[in-house]
């Protein structure tokens, strides 16, 4: 069993999993969220969120997790603090704080009537800069408190993939880690020590290099997913040419691995291509010019319109066009940037008739699309009622 007790804030599809993951290895966990049906739902022990998994996780800790939609309540009664909330994308292309900083507020005035030493560790990916500029003294502000010296923080981004979060959080690859001070670095990676099943590498480092390496390691991975279609529309247009073949030699290579590495459709989610655009933006701001990062991002959204090129070259004077998948990836319902939707849509601009099937996204896609495609009950009725 643990000593210390942990507050997660914001019950999201990432705070709830890392919530529960931490009440299963035994910490009493208490969850924030103002949402006040995430926080009845987390005590009665029902997921909110669609995550494979979360159900039997919140059963085996349901002893040690509860759930409250007071801030500074949980900050006063746990030793460490997660925040998880959203860092919504700006038009520029960087990340808006008002969620994080909110929740510095609440937990400034916390910890300005607490003694003893507090850990916050922010989750949520921000620009580089944005925890020494903003969120340290934010925190600072609010509760008349030194960083460092009454309290520690913590920038602790993690690199996890919806509908794998849980064996993501608890099978990391690495473990990257922004600190304030030696201490604070210490006592998080002595509790992920706790926490996670492997024993992943830890990197620590200062906040802003901790910043950096999150965009940049998303940023390299989509780059990779790009090099891969790049060959695959070359191996399209030579006779003989097969991707998979070509791909999975590269991947042998030490210097390149084969995680990756293969010739599909482009990426979506919720986090690559923010985080490539944010580099780009980065770049942009700073006068260092980020021209891979915006390539690669230029050449994912050309593949929406290369595969409803595709698809319409193959399609009957007044055919029907047929997908199957619109989530983003497999065991999720989030949609955001997926192919699948935006290829549903730019069929549906092109005036095609359209139908689509997800076992877990149709209710996300039809609340974006409505009905300007139709939408099947099932794969088999979907491929019965198109023709490509």
């Amino acid at each position: 069993m643990t000593d210390r007790t942990i507050s997660v804030i914001g019950l999201g599809k990432l705070g709830l999993p890392l919530a529960a993951c931490l009440a299963t290895k035994g910490f009493d966990t208490i969850g924030v969220d103002l949402d006040a049906a995430k926080v009845d739902a987390t005590n009665k022990g029902i997921p909110s969120i669609f995550e494979p998994g979360l159900k039997e996780l919140l059963r085996s800790g349901h002893r040690h997790l509860t759930a409250t939609q007071d801030i500074q309540e949980a900050v006063l009664d746990s030793e460490v603090t997660f925040i998880v909330v959203p860092t919504p994308s700006e038009p520029e292309g960087g990340f808006s704080l008002k969620y994080v900083l909110s929740a510095c507020d609440s937990i400034g005035r916390a910890l300005r009537s607490k003694d003893d030493f507090h850990l916050v560790v922010l989750t949520s990916t921000v620009m580089p800069g944005a925890t020494q500029d903003s969120v340290r003294p934010a925190l600072e502000e609010a509760s008349g408190k030194r960083c460092g010296a009454d309290f520690g923080l913590c920038y602790s981004p993690e690199f996890i993939a919806l509908g794998s979060v849980i064996r993501d959080f608890l099978n990391p690859d690495f473990l990257l880690i922004g600190e304030s001070d030696p201490g604070s670095g210490d006592a998080l990676e002595s509790l992920y020590a706790q926490v996670c099943d492997n024993s992943p590498p830890v990197s620590r480092m200062s906040f802003i290099n901790a910043e950096l390496a999150k965009l940049a390691v998303n940023t390299f991975v989509t780059t990779k997913i790009t090099f891969a279609n790049m060959l695959a529309r070359i191996c399209e247009q030579l006779p003989g040419a097969q991707v998979d073949t070509v791909t999975s030699a590269l991947g042998l290579d030490s210097r390149i691995g084969p995680k990756y590495l293969k010739g599909a459709i482009g990426y979506g989610g919720p986090c690559f291509p923010r985080d490539s655009v944010a580099l780009a933006t980065l770049g942009t701001r700073i006068g260092a010019p980020v021209l891979l990062a915006e390539a690669t991002h230029k050449a994912n959204l050309e593949e929406v319109h290369r595969l409803a090129d595709l698809v319409t070259s193959m399609l009957p004077p007044s055919g029907v066009a047929g997908i199957l998948g619109l989530a983003y990836k497999p065991e999720t319902d989030v949609v955001e940037e997926s192919q699948g939707l935006l290829l549903a849509q730019e069929l549906a601009e092109r005036g095609i008739s359209t139908i689509a099937y997800d076992p877990a996204a149709l209710g996300a896609t039809e609340h974006i699309l409505g009905d300007s495609i139709k939408y099947a009950t099932s794969v088999a009725r979907c491929a019965q009622e198109s023709d490509v």
